[in-house]
């Protein structure tokens, strides 16, 4: 397997897909929006976020799955990774049916919550079907790990975008003939199980030798995968706390109103770092290659290089988005929505740093060291928690942003480099210094940008916010890599482009 040309497919057809993501989302939500109106889309957002909670039902199985099987994989012990597929299928059935156990119960003390009798029975029902959709996705989990194991990330795109541009039709015309949020959750049900199908003929596809049998389930392998993936499941609980308990604090203090303001500001935040994770975010099976073989060389070699990429991505593309970022809040969903873009500010430069690091986090995973990570991000998602509680009273929807940047630059910034780097034997100052005139110069060549392009961001239209983003890119991109990366690492990425 030529790995650089295969990852290098795999982020270009992520990418190109989540831009098509993106640029449908952004048609689409105003018009989500104007349908459902603030408050149901409020609502919407926060059944969306609750719903979120189930992954933690996981139990960080998929990490645990995903290393195991491409560990099988790698050393072509086929048998091996048939054992692990069919046992975590078992585990990954039982856990559905808890789902729509819990699904049920939600619903049922969704009275405490709701006073309104005519919403309290839709909401219901939306709680149901979530816990449903949800609840048939987990099966299909126990796949995962052969799409990872053989970097195929662009064959599972392809089912993406068939799902994303179906359901999104039917958006569009339900929504338009009167329809409300309950379709909504219908339709993400039928659109995600044609995913999941799909998903599974491309595992099939790729691993010719699996099996479905229930006779290759092993109890000893349940306490394998779990003693891995407990760490990883304190990993899932921290980052609902992390990045989805502020709806939940927006809408239950404030409004669920102001839950869509705050969610148009992290929206555009989400998207970027989705987009920059599917370019970049397939290092884990990669690490976990590596460290089969004991090789710490070439993960240093390979930690370096993808860290150096994100942190170009990271910088620039959300530099950029700072740039524009209001002008075109205003042009996309009104002057009523501008509180919405210190939420922005906030929580991208946040993020952006999250992104820097983020090799760090896929090389812990790998390497089974992520025990750091779930403690550290637990205690994040504590202190995240605190101070939205605390500084929402005073400051509304930006200090909600602010308890969520503060303790994530902190432990991003501070405690990840050290202890991850110190796993590979690597020294801190050369990982810094790697970071270090990359971000000097980009942020330099971003004032630049920033004071060019006040005068044309003064009344803001769409073509002047693509000129500017394109102009800008081209140039910086014309120029970073003969800066920052070796004619080696030139030509390998050249290679890549050709092929």
């Amino acid at each position: 397997m030529n790995i650089p040309r295969t990852l290098f497919i795999s982020s270009v057809a992520r990418t190109l897909f989540l831009i098509f993501n993106i640029v449908v989302s952004f048609i689409m939500m105003p018009f989500i929006v104007g349908q459902l109106g603030d408050h149901w889309y409020g609502i919407w957002v926060i059944l969306g976020s609750f719903a979120s909670y189930y992954y933690i039902l996981d139990f960080g199985l998929a990490f645990a799955v995903t290393r195991y099987v491409t560990t099988s994989i790698e050393k072509q012990k086929y048998e091996q990774a048939n054992i692990i597929i069919n046992t975590s299928l078992v585990i990954y059935s039982l856990i559905a049916v808890l789902i729509l156990v819990v699904a049920a119960i939600i619903a049922f003390f969704t009275t405490v919550f709701v006073a309104s009798p005519e919403e309290l029975r839709l909401i219901r029902i939306i709680i149901v079907v979530m816990g449903l959709n949800m609840a048939l996705e987990f099966p299909f989990k126990a796949f995962a790990g052969i799409i990872q194991a053989y970097l195929r990330y662009d064959l599972l795109t392809y089912s993406h975008f068939i799902s994303f541009s179906l359901r999104t039709m039917a958006v569009l015309y339900f929504l338009s003939h009167g329809y409300g949020i309950l379709t909504l959750s219908i339709i993400s049900l039928f659109s995600n199980q044609l995913c999941n199908v799909m998903f599974f003929f491309v595992a099939k596809h790729l691993f010719k030798k699996l099996k479905i049998d229930i006779r290759l389930f092993r109890k000893s392998e349940v306490k394998e995968l779990f003693t891995y993936s407990i760490w990883a499941f304190l990993t899932q609980i921290a980052n609902q706390m992390r990045f989805r308990v502020d709806s939940l604090v927006i809408g239950g203090i404030l409004s669920a109103s102001a839950v869509t303001h705050y969610f148009i500001g992290a929206r555009l935040v989400e998207y970027f770092r989705t987009l920059v994770y599917k370019a970049t975010n397939m290092m884990t099976p990669v690490f976990t290659k590596y460290h089969a073989r004991n090789d710490k060389a070439a993960i240093r070699e390979k930690l370096l290089f993808v860290t150096r990429i994100n942190t170009i991505l990271a910088i620039f593309g959300g530099g950029i988005i700072i740039i524009v970022g209001k002008a075109f809040i205003i042009k996309w969903m009104g002057t009523d929505y501008t509180d919405a873009y210190p939420v922005l500010i906030t929580l991208m430069l946040a993020i952006m740093v999250q992104i820097i690091v983020n090799p760090l986090d896929n090389l812990l995973y790998a390497i089974n060291r992520h025990r750091f990570l779930a403690i550290l991000n637990s205690v994040e998602g504590v202190v995240n928690l605190m101070l939205s509680l605390i500084l929402i009273h005073r400051y509304g929807i930006l200090g909600v942003a602010v308890a969520t940047a503060i303790p994530l630059l902190v432990a991003r910034i501070f405690f990840v480099p050290v202890y991850a780097c110190r796993q590979i034997d690597l020294p801190l100052w050369k990982y810094l210094t790697s970071l270090g005139n990359i971000i000097g110069f980009s942020v330099f060549y971003l004032a630049i940008t920033y004071w060019l392009s006040q005068a044309r961001l003064t009344v803001p239209s769409y073509l002047d916010i693509m000129a500017i983003t394109t102009v800008a890119g081209i140039i910086y991109i014309s120029i970073i890599p003969f800066l920052f990366f070796s004619r080696k690492e030139r030509n390998l990425l050249l290679s890549m482009v050709r092929r």
